[in-house]
Parts: structure tokens; C-alpha cells; sequence
């Protein structure tokens, strides 16, 4: 790339699908070389579908699932400033192509301090609720895996499902490629129980490719299936009533906490 480290600034991942042949030609560039030709790309930009988004179709895409498939990428997520300032800054130090999204529906909310000192890991994902072991102990807890606009779905619905009795661990997926499968091994192996909340379609989403690794991987861990809590395998509506029959959100996952801890699942 010259001796050059860019950073494209999207706005909005979907325009990404407009220069999808350069994405994948840097991804394969740089592992087909095995490393011999440096691609320090930094992609950053808002993506993802939230509850009541109202953006319609082409604007609610999931294309870091799009993305999944290219060799040589590695694909993150931020909910948080800390959590994009700190993946930002080792994208930039990075020698491949790097992809990080943010959530769109979340960039105006989200505030809090940061470490401007601090490089986050590109392939790590973060425990931000730890289910008591009180839970663990009556088989009513279960390792939920989200990222992006889930992230403040499932904080926010945490509440809730202490009150019926059960509790979460809750896994930001900070890395969707590659997968942290040790920090999901470490919480599967208390709870035997997990949900995806995901904000990709049902078929070639983030969620299947997780529940496919975490089966072929983990199968020993889990007491049953794994739930998946995927958009539907359509176009995102404008209109929100008609948009909560495709999106899912924190009620949805309330639901299927109750369903894996009752056996209902």
C-alpha cells in the first residue's frame, strides 16, 4: 500500500456492498501472499439492524455477514466507545484488512470515557454480565452470545429475566472473525444453555455460523440446541409495527430464556 496505513470512514456499511470486489481483493491479496504483501486497510463505519430502526431495506443490510466469507479479513464490533476506540487503534497497527462496525442506531447514545493509551485485542470477545452461580446451580442460567445494537437489548432486559428467576452470561462478541471459542467454551461450560441474539438473516448469518462451530466444536457442553435469534430471511420494513415481525430484540430474548431454562426449547 505504498508505506500507507488508510482508514475508510463508511458512514454506513451498507455503501460497502459498492466496493465489495475491493474488500475481498484485499482480504484475498493478503492471505493468498501468506503476509509478503502488507494490507494495513482499516474499514470502520455504522451498521447493523436495530429495534425500530426505521431505515428500511436497503439501509438495515447485514453486511458484516456479507463479509464473513473473505479470507484474510478480520471482522469486528463495537458497542461502546471504549470497546471502538481501543479496536480502532489496533486495526491501525494491524498489516491486514481489517473491518469494524459500530452500531448505527447507538452512535449519538453511546458515551463514556477512554483509555487513549489502551489497543484492544482483534480477537477477543467481552463478559459483560456474569450469571450468579446460584443460577448456575439450578440449571437457570444460559451464555448469551450479541454484539452491536444486542448489546443494549440484552443489558437492558437482564433485569427481567433475574425477576423470572434466571440469569445470563452476557458475551459481546468484540471479534464475529476470527471467533474467541475459548471465552464461549469458558461460559458454556457453566451454563450448558445458549441463545444468539443476531443481527444477521437466519440463513448465511453470523448466528449460523456460530451455532454450526459451537455443535461441531462444544456438542459435549450443551444440555440443548442452540437458539438462534435471527432476523428473518427478508427485507427489513420501514414501518417498526411490521418491522418487529423480522427484527428480534430483548423481549424475544426474555422469551427464549424462559423456553431453554423450562425446557420448553
Amino acid at each position: 500500500m505504498n508505506g500507507y496505513r488508510p482508514i475508510v470512514e463508511l458512514m454506513n456499511t451498507n455503501f460497502g456492498i459498492y466496493g465489495m470486489a475491493e474488500i475481498s481483493s484485499a482480504g484475498n491479496t493478503y492471505a493468498t501472499t501468506g503476509g509478503q504483501f502488507d494490507m494495513p486497510l482499516t474499514i470502520i463505519g455504522a451498521g447493523g439492524t436495530a429495534p425500530n430502526q426505521a431505515l428500511g431495506a436497503e439501509h438495515s443490510q447485514p453486511f458484516h455477514a456479507y463479509v464473513m466469507g473473505i479470507p484474510g479479513l478480520k471482522i469486528c464490533t463495537a458497542a461502546s466507545p471504549e470497546a471502538a476506540y481501543g479496536i480502532t487503534k489496533s486495526m491501525i497497527r494491524d498489516n491486514g484488512p481489517c473491518f469494524l462496525f459500530a452500531p448505527v442506531k447507538m452512535m449519538k447514545e453511546s458515551k463514556g470515557p477512554v483509555d487513549l493509551g489502551q489497543c484492544m485485542p482483534l480477537n477477543k470477545a467481552a463478559l459483560l454480565h456474569e450469571a450468579s452461580q446460584e443460577a448456575v446451580d439450578a440449571g437457570g442460567a444460559v451464555t448469551v452470545l450479541t454484539y452491536l445494537h444486542g448489546v443494549k437489548e440484552s443489558l437492558a432486559a437482564i433485569e427481567e429475566i433475574q425477576e423470572e428467576g434466571f440469569d445470563i452470561d452476557l458475551i459481546e462478541l468484540r471479534s464475529l472473525k476470527p471467533l474467541d471459542m475459548e471465552s464461549i467454551a469458558k461460559s458454556l461450560a457453566r451454563t450448558n444453555k445458549m441463545i444468539i441474539l443476531d443481527e444477521s438473516t437466519k440463513t448465511g448469518g453470523v448466528g449460523a455460523s456460530i451455532s454450526a462451530a459451537v455443535s461441531e466444536e462444544l456438542f459435549d457442553l450443551l444440555d440443548s440446541p442452540v437458539l438462534r435469534l435471527s432476523m428473518d430471511d427478508a427485507p427489513v420494513p420501514y414501518a417498526s409495527s411490521m418491522e418487529k415481525a423480522v427484527v428480534k430484540r430483548g423481549s424475544d430474548l426474555i422469551e427464549g430464556v424462559m423456553q431453554l431454562c423450562t425446557g420448553g426449547y
